[in-house]
């Protein structure tokens, strides 16, 4: 439901509807309000899809935790999962991922570089649980079952709903002792969430971030696609809002969480 919700009126949505409105209006005579909603609407995306202005907001987010110097020894690896389309996977037969799949690579290398260590999905449910549809839980299990990893190494956390569900869910579920060493590994740019998270739980992890978005410096022509750029300020203003929130409500200590 909340998904469904941000996807209607995330800020994409609304800067693409702003001009149309806007010239609704003005098709119907209501001239000072239709070229009000068109400037509005135009600045805003020549602000956020034609100019790269959403990539600060990423990149801000993605840099706040440098690559972390791991350990010889590793406990464990938890993935959080968002990376999988579990629609797409149903209809096809085959694992699909979406724009965040690198979060399966990192977290690969890492299992095959440290053998010791255990993998913990953090998912939800194999099933969605109303339609019976497949589930991010679902998916993992699917590419994770073909990925060279001895299953008996693998497990799911599915019954957590948000990212501090999931920290609170997945301690209980692992246990972890004092001096174990578990990587987190998401998307770079939803660390800070997720690490504030993981701590508000009072469990100190290493986090190592995968599929950064934003490459500082990196200018290229595909640094102007506006539709690429209407996604990043999505993915950025949902962290930004998800962390304004979990602090407010007191899920986690800080507004932003560091290192």
């Amino acid at each position: 439901m909340r998904w469904a919700l941000w996807s209607s009126f995330s800020p994409s949505q609304v800067i693409v509807l702003l001009p149309v409105l806007g010239a609704m209006l003005l098709a119907a005579g209501r001239q000072r309000a239709g070229r009000v909603l068109c400037v509005a609407g135009g600045a805003a995306l020549l602000a956020f899809g034609v100019l790269p202005l959403s990539h600060p907001l990423v990149s801000v987010l993605e840099r706040r935790f440098p690559p972390p110097v791991l350990p010889a020894r590793v406990t464990g690896i938890l993935l959080l999962a968002g990376a999988e389309r579990p629609y797409a996977t149903q209809v096809s037969g085959e694992p699909q991922l979406n724009r965040h799949g690198s979060r399966y690579a990192t977290a690969l290398r890492l299992a095959h570089r440290h053998p010791e260590a255990r993998l913990v999905v953090v998912g939800g449910p194999f099933r969605d649980p109303v339609s019976g549809r497949l589930d991010q839980s679902g998916v993992a299990r699917m590419l994770l079952a073909g990925s060279g990893l001895d299953p008996r190494r693998v497990s799911f956390e599915t019954r957590a709903t948000d990212t501090c569900d999931s920290a609170a869910s997945v301690e209980a579920l692992v246990r972890p002792a004092a001096g174990d060493a578990w990587v987190l590994v998401t998307s770079a740019v939803h660390l800070p969430r997720s690490v504030g998270c993981f701590r508000a739980a009072g469990w100190e992890v290493i986090p190592l971030g995968a599929d950064r978005q934003v490459v500082p410096g990196d200018w290229n022509v595909g640094t102007f696609r506006a539709a690429e750029n209407l996604a990043l300020l999505d993915l950025a203003l949902h962290e930004w809002l998800g962390l304004a929130y979990y602090r407010a409500v007191g899920r986690i200590g800080t507004l932003f969480p560091g290192p």
